[in-house]
């Protein structure tokens, strides 16, 4: 039912959703049409089973989409790539205080959803050179989530968590040295924890392709193999997922 609740929606909006998709979002922009045909189908598959839950700010109707492009785009290459635990996506219009943190919040993720605020993920996406967006970047915490805090969930992907131990293997010791003081091109943030690590190599990955594989090549083909695409590529995946769509 899923499956032909998505047809029909993309049928009827897909002119649409192309449009906003190809003003919005670079990664969709240099896909070409079988590859945009294919996001396009995850992005709707994605959103069916997604509550956008605006706070204090109107909903506009390009909202599920563009979210949901976010969490599209980098688990493109992953069977699983749906995140089922998570069935909330809470939007706020500008930074926000969270708990009993000092700094304000951009975005979040915890059991109760995904947290986003409006204002950054547009600026992050305007602006796709910079690695800093918080649309990836938190859509890269939320795949970390279900796979390594959530316990037993649907989301859970063991072939992605395989993978991930082999890009630990040459991340961690980037990450220490971060910690020890030594600079790369990666935001000095990436040095708090390794779950920031992790999220800003991501928005790197995708933001700063060409640096991260000409000065980081080891951290970039890592990515690579655990995200089975390399956005450099004109169709991005190295291998088409054997899971929906």
């Amino acid at each position: 039912r899923a499956a032909s609740m998505a047809t029909a929606m993309l049928e009827a909006n897909a002119s649409q959703y192309d449009e906003w998709l190809s003003s919005y979002n670079a990664y969709y922009k240099s896909l070409p049409p079988l590859m945009r045909q294919r996001f396009l189908e995850r992005v709707v598959r994605f959103n069916l089973g997604k509550e956008i839950r605006c706070v204090n700010l109107p909903a506009e109707e390009k909202m599920p989409l563009l979210i949901g492009a976010a969490a599209v785009q980098i688990t493109f290459g992953l069977d699983k790539y749906l995140l089922d635990y998570f069935d909330t996506i809470y939007v706020l219009q500008h930074d926000y205080k969270y708990g009993l943190f000092a700094r304000p919040f951009e975005g979040h993720v915890n059991s109760e959803g995904i947290y986003l605020s409006w204002d950054n993920f547009l600026k992050g996406y305007a602006d796709y050179t910079d690695a800093d967006n918080v649309g990836i970047h938190e859509m890269a915490h939320a795949l970390a989530y279900v796979n390594f805090m959530a316990g037993a969930n649907d989301a859970k992907d063991d072939a992605f968590i395989n993978r991930f131990y082999d890009f630990s293997a040459v991340a961690r010791p980037i990450f220490n040295a971060m910690q020890e003081g030594e600079e790369t091109m990666l935001n000095n943030y990436a040095g708090s924890n390794y779950n920031e690590f992790w999220a800003v190599s991501v928005e790197t990955f995708f933001e700063r392709s060409l640096q991260m594989k000409v000065y980081m090549p080891s951290l970039y083909e890592a990515m690579c193999n655990l995200l089975n695409q390399d956005p450099l590529l004109p169709e991005k995946l190295l291998q088409i997922p054997i899971g929906i769509a």
